[in-house]
């Protein structure tokens, strides 16, 4: 698994020659720096990063707030078409974003957002996933807790803020951390429609520069493939504890 990884950032320190080279080297024959200098001649990758960086990071906030909220709900709430509404989420678990692309850009255009921050942003605002997950997590919170709280008087959103949220973190971390990578690297298509101009590129689209009519910079493109990767693996290496925090932690005691 760590393998490509390994190879990525390997191609990214040499020379074409050796890049193209039959047998291929495993091993740079001398290391050199060129392709991560270059990445800025080629175009404006620093602000590629940063609009990968707005959009993720926009979207992970929400789905941080939107997931727990719609699983405390679902798991805790009883009402009419409770079953209908929660299969008709996981239902769209099953849709691949390029049967529904065409109506989606459609949509976006109605509202005047292609080629803009939030048009991109939008689809990437609810996970269904994420809320299934949450869902599931959030109904092994005891019922005792959240009716002490209504004993003591707290309001619906009080009890999730201060009980349901907390106690669902590492859930919510896993989630996040999913999340993060998937609008971080992996919305190539969405993106690829939304964006017209160069500005509003993120790192995914900006590697098409290094892929031309005749040839192919691979160098350049591992570079850039590498820096683009940095981001992801640091976000996980921070949150990765909060996966398996307070598994036995339910803040009751019997």
């Amino acid at each position: 698994m760590v393998s490509p990884f390994v190879w990525a950032i390997l191609i990214s320190f040499m020379e074409k020659t050796d890049i193209i080279a039959v047998p291929p080297r495993i091993w740079p024959s001398k290391w050199v720096f060129a392709n991560y200098i270059m990445l800025s001649q080629v175009a404006p990758f620093f602000r590629f990063f940063l609009n990968s960086l707005l959009i993720s990071s926009v979207a992970v906030l929400f789905i941080a707030i939107t997931c727990p909220m719609a699983g405390y709900i679902l798991a805790k709430f009883n009402f009419r078409g409770l079953g209908f509404v929660f299969g008709l989420i996981l239902a769209t678990t099953f849709v691949p974003l390029e049967t529904y692309l065409i109506p989606l850009y459609l949509t976006v255009k109605t509202f005047g957002w292609v080629n803009t921050y939030q048009g991109m942003i939008f689809p990437l605002l609810i996970s269904s996933t994420g809320i299934f997950l949450l869902r599931q997590y959030i109904m092994s919170i005891p019922d005792s807790l959240i009716d002490s709280a209504h004993i003591d008087g707290c309001s619906e959103f009080g009890i999730f803020w201060k009980i349901i949220f907390p106690l669902s973190f590492p859930a919510t971390s896993a989630v996040v951390i999913v999340n993060w990578v998937y609008t971080w690297s992996q919305v190539f298509m969405w993106y690829l429609v939304m964006a017209n101009t160069e500005k509003m590129f993120p790192m995914e689209v900006g590697l098409m520069y290094f892929q031309r009519h005749f040839i192919t910079d691979y160098g350049g493109m591992m570079a850039a493939a590498v820096i683009t990767c940095i981001p992801a693996l640091l976000f996980f290496c921070i949150f990765r504890t909060k996966i398996i925090e307070g598994i036995a932690y339910t803040g009751s005691k019997y």
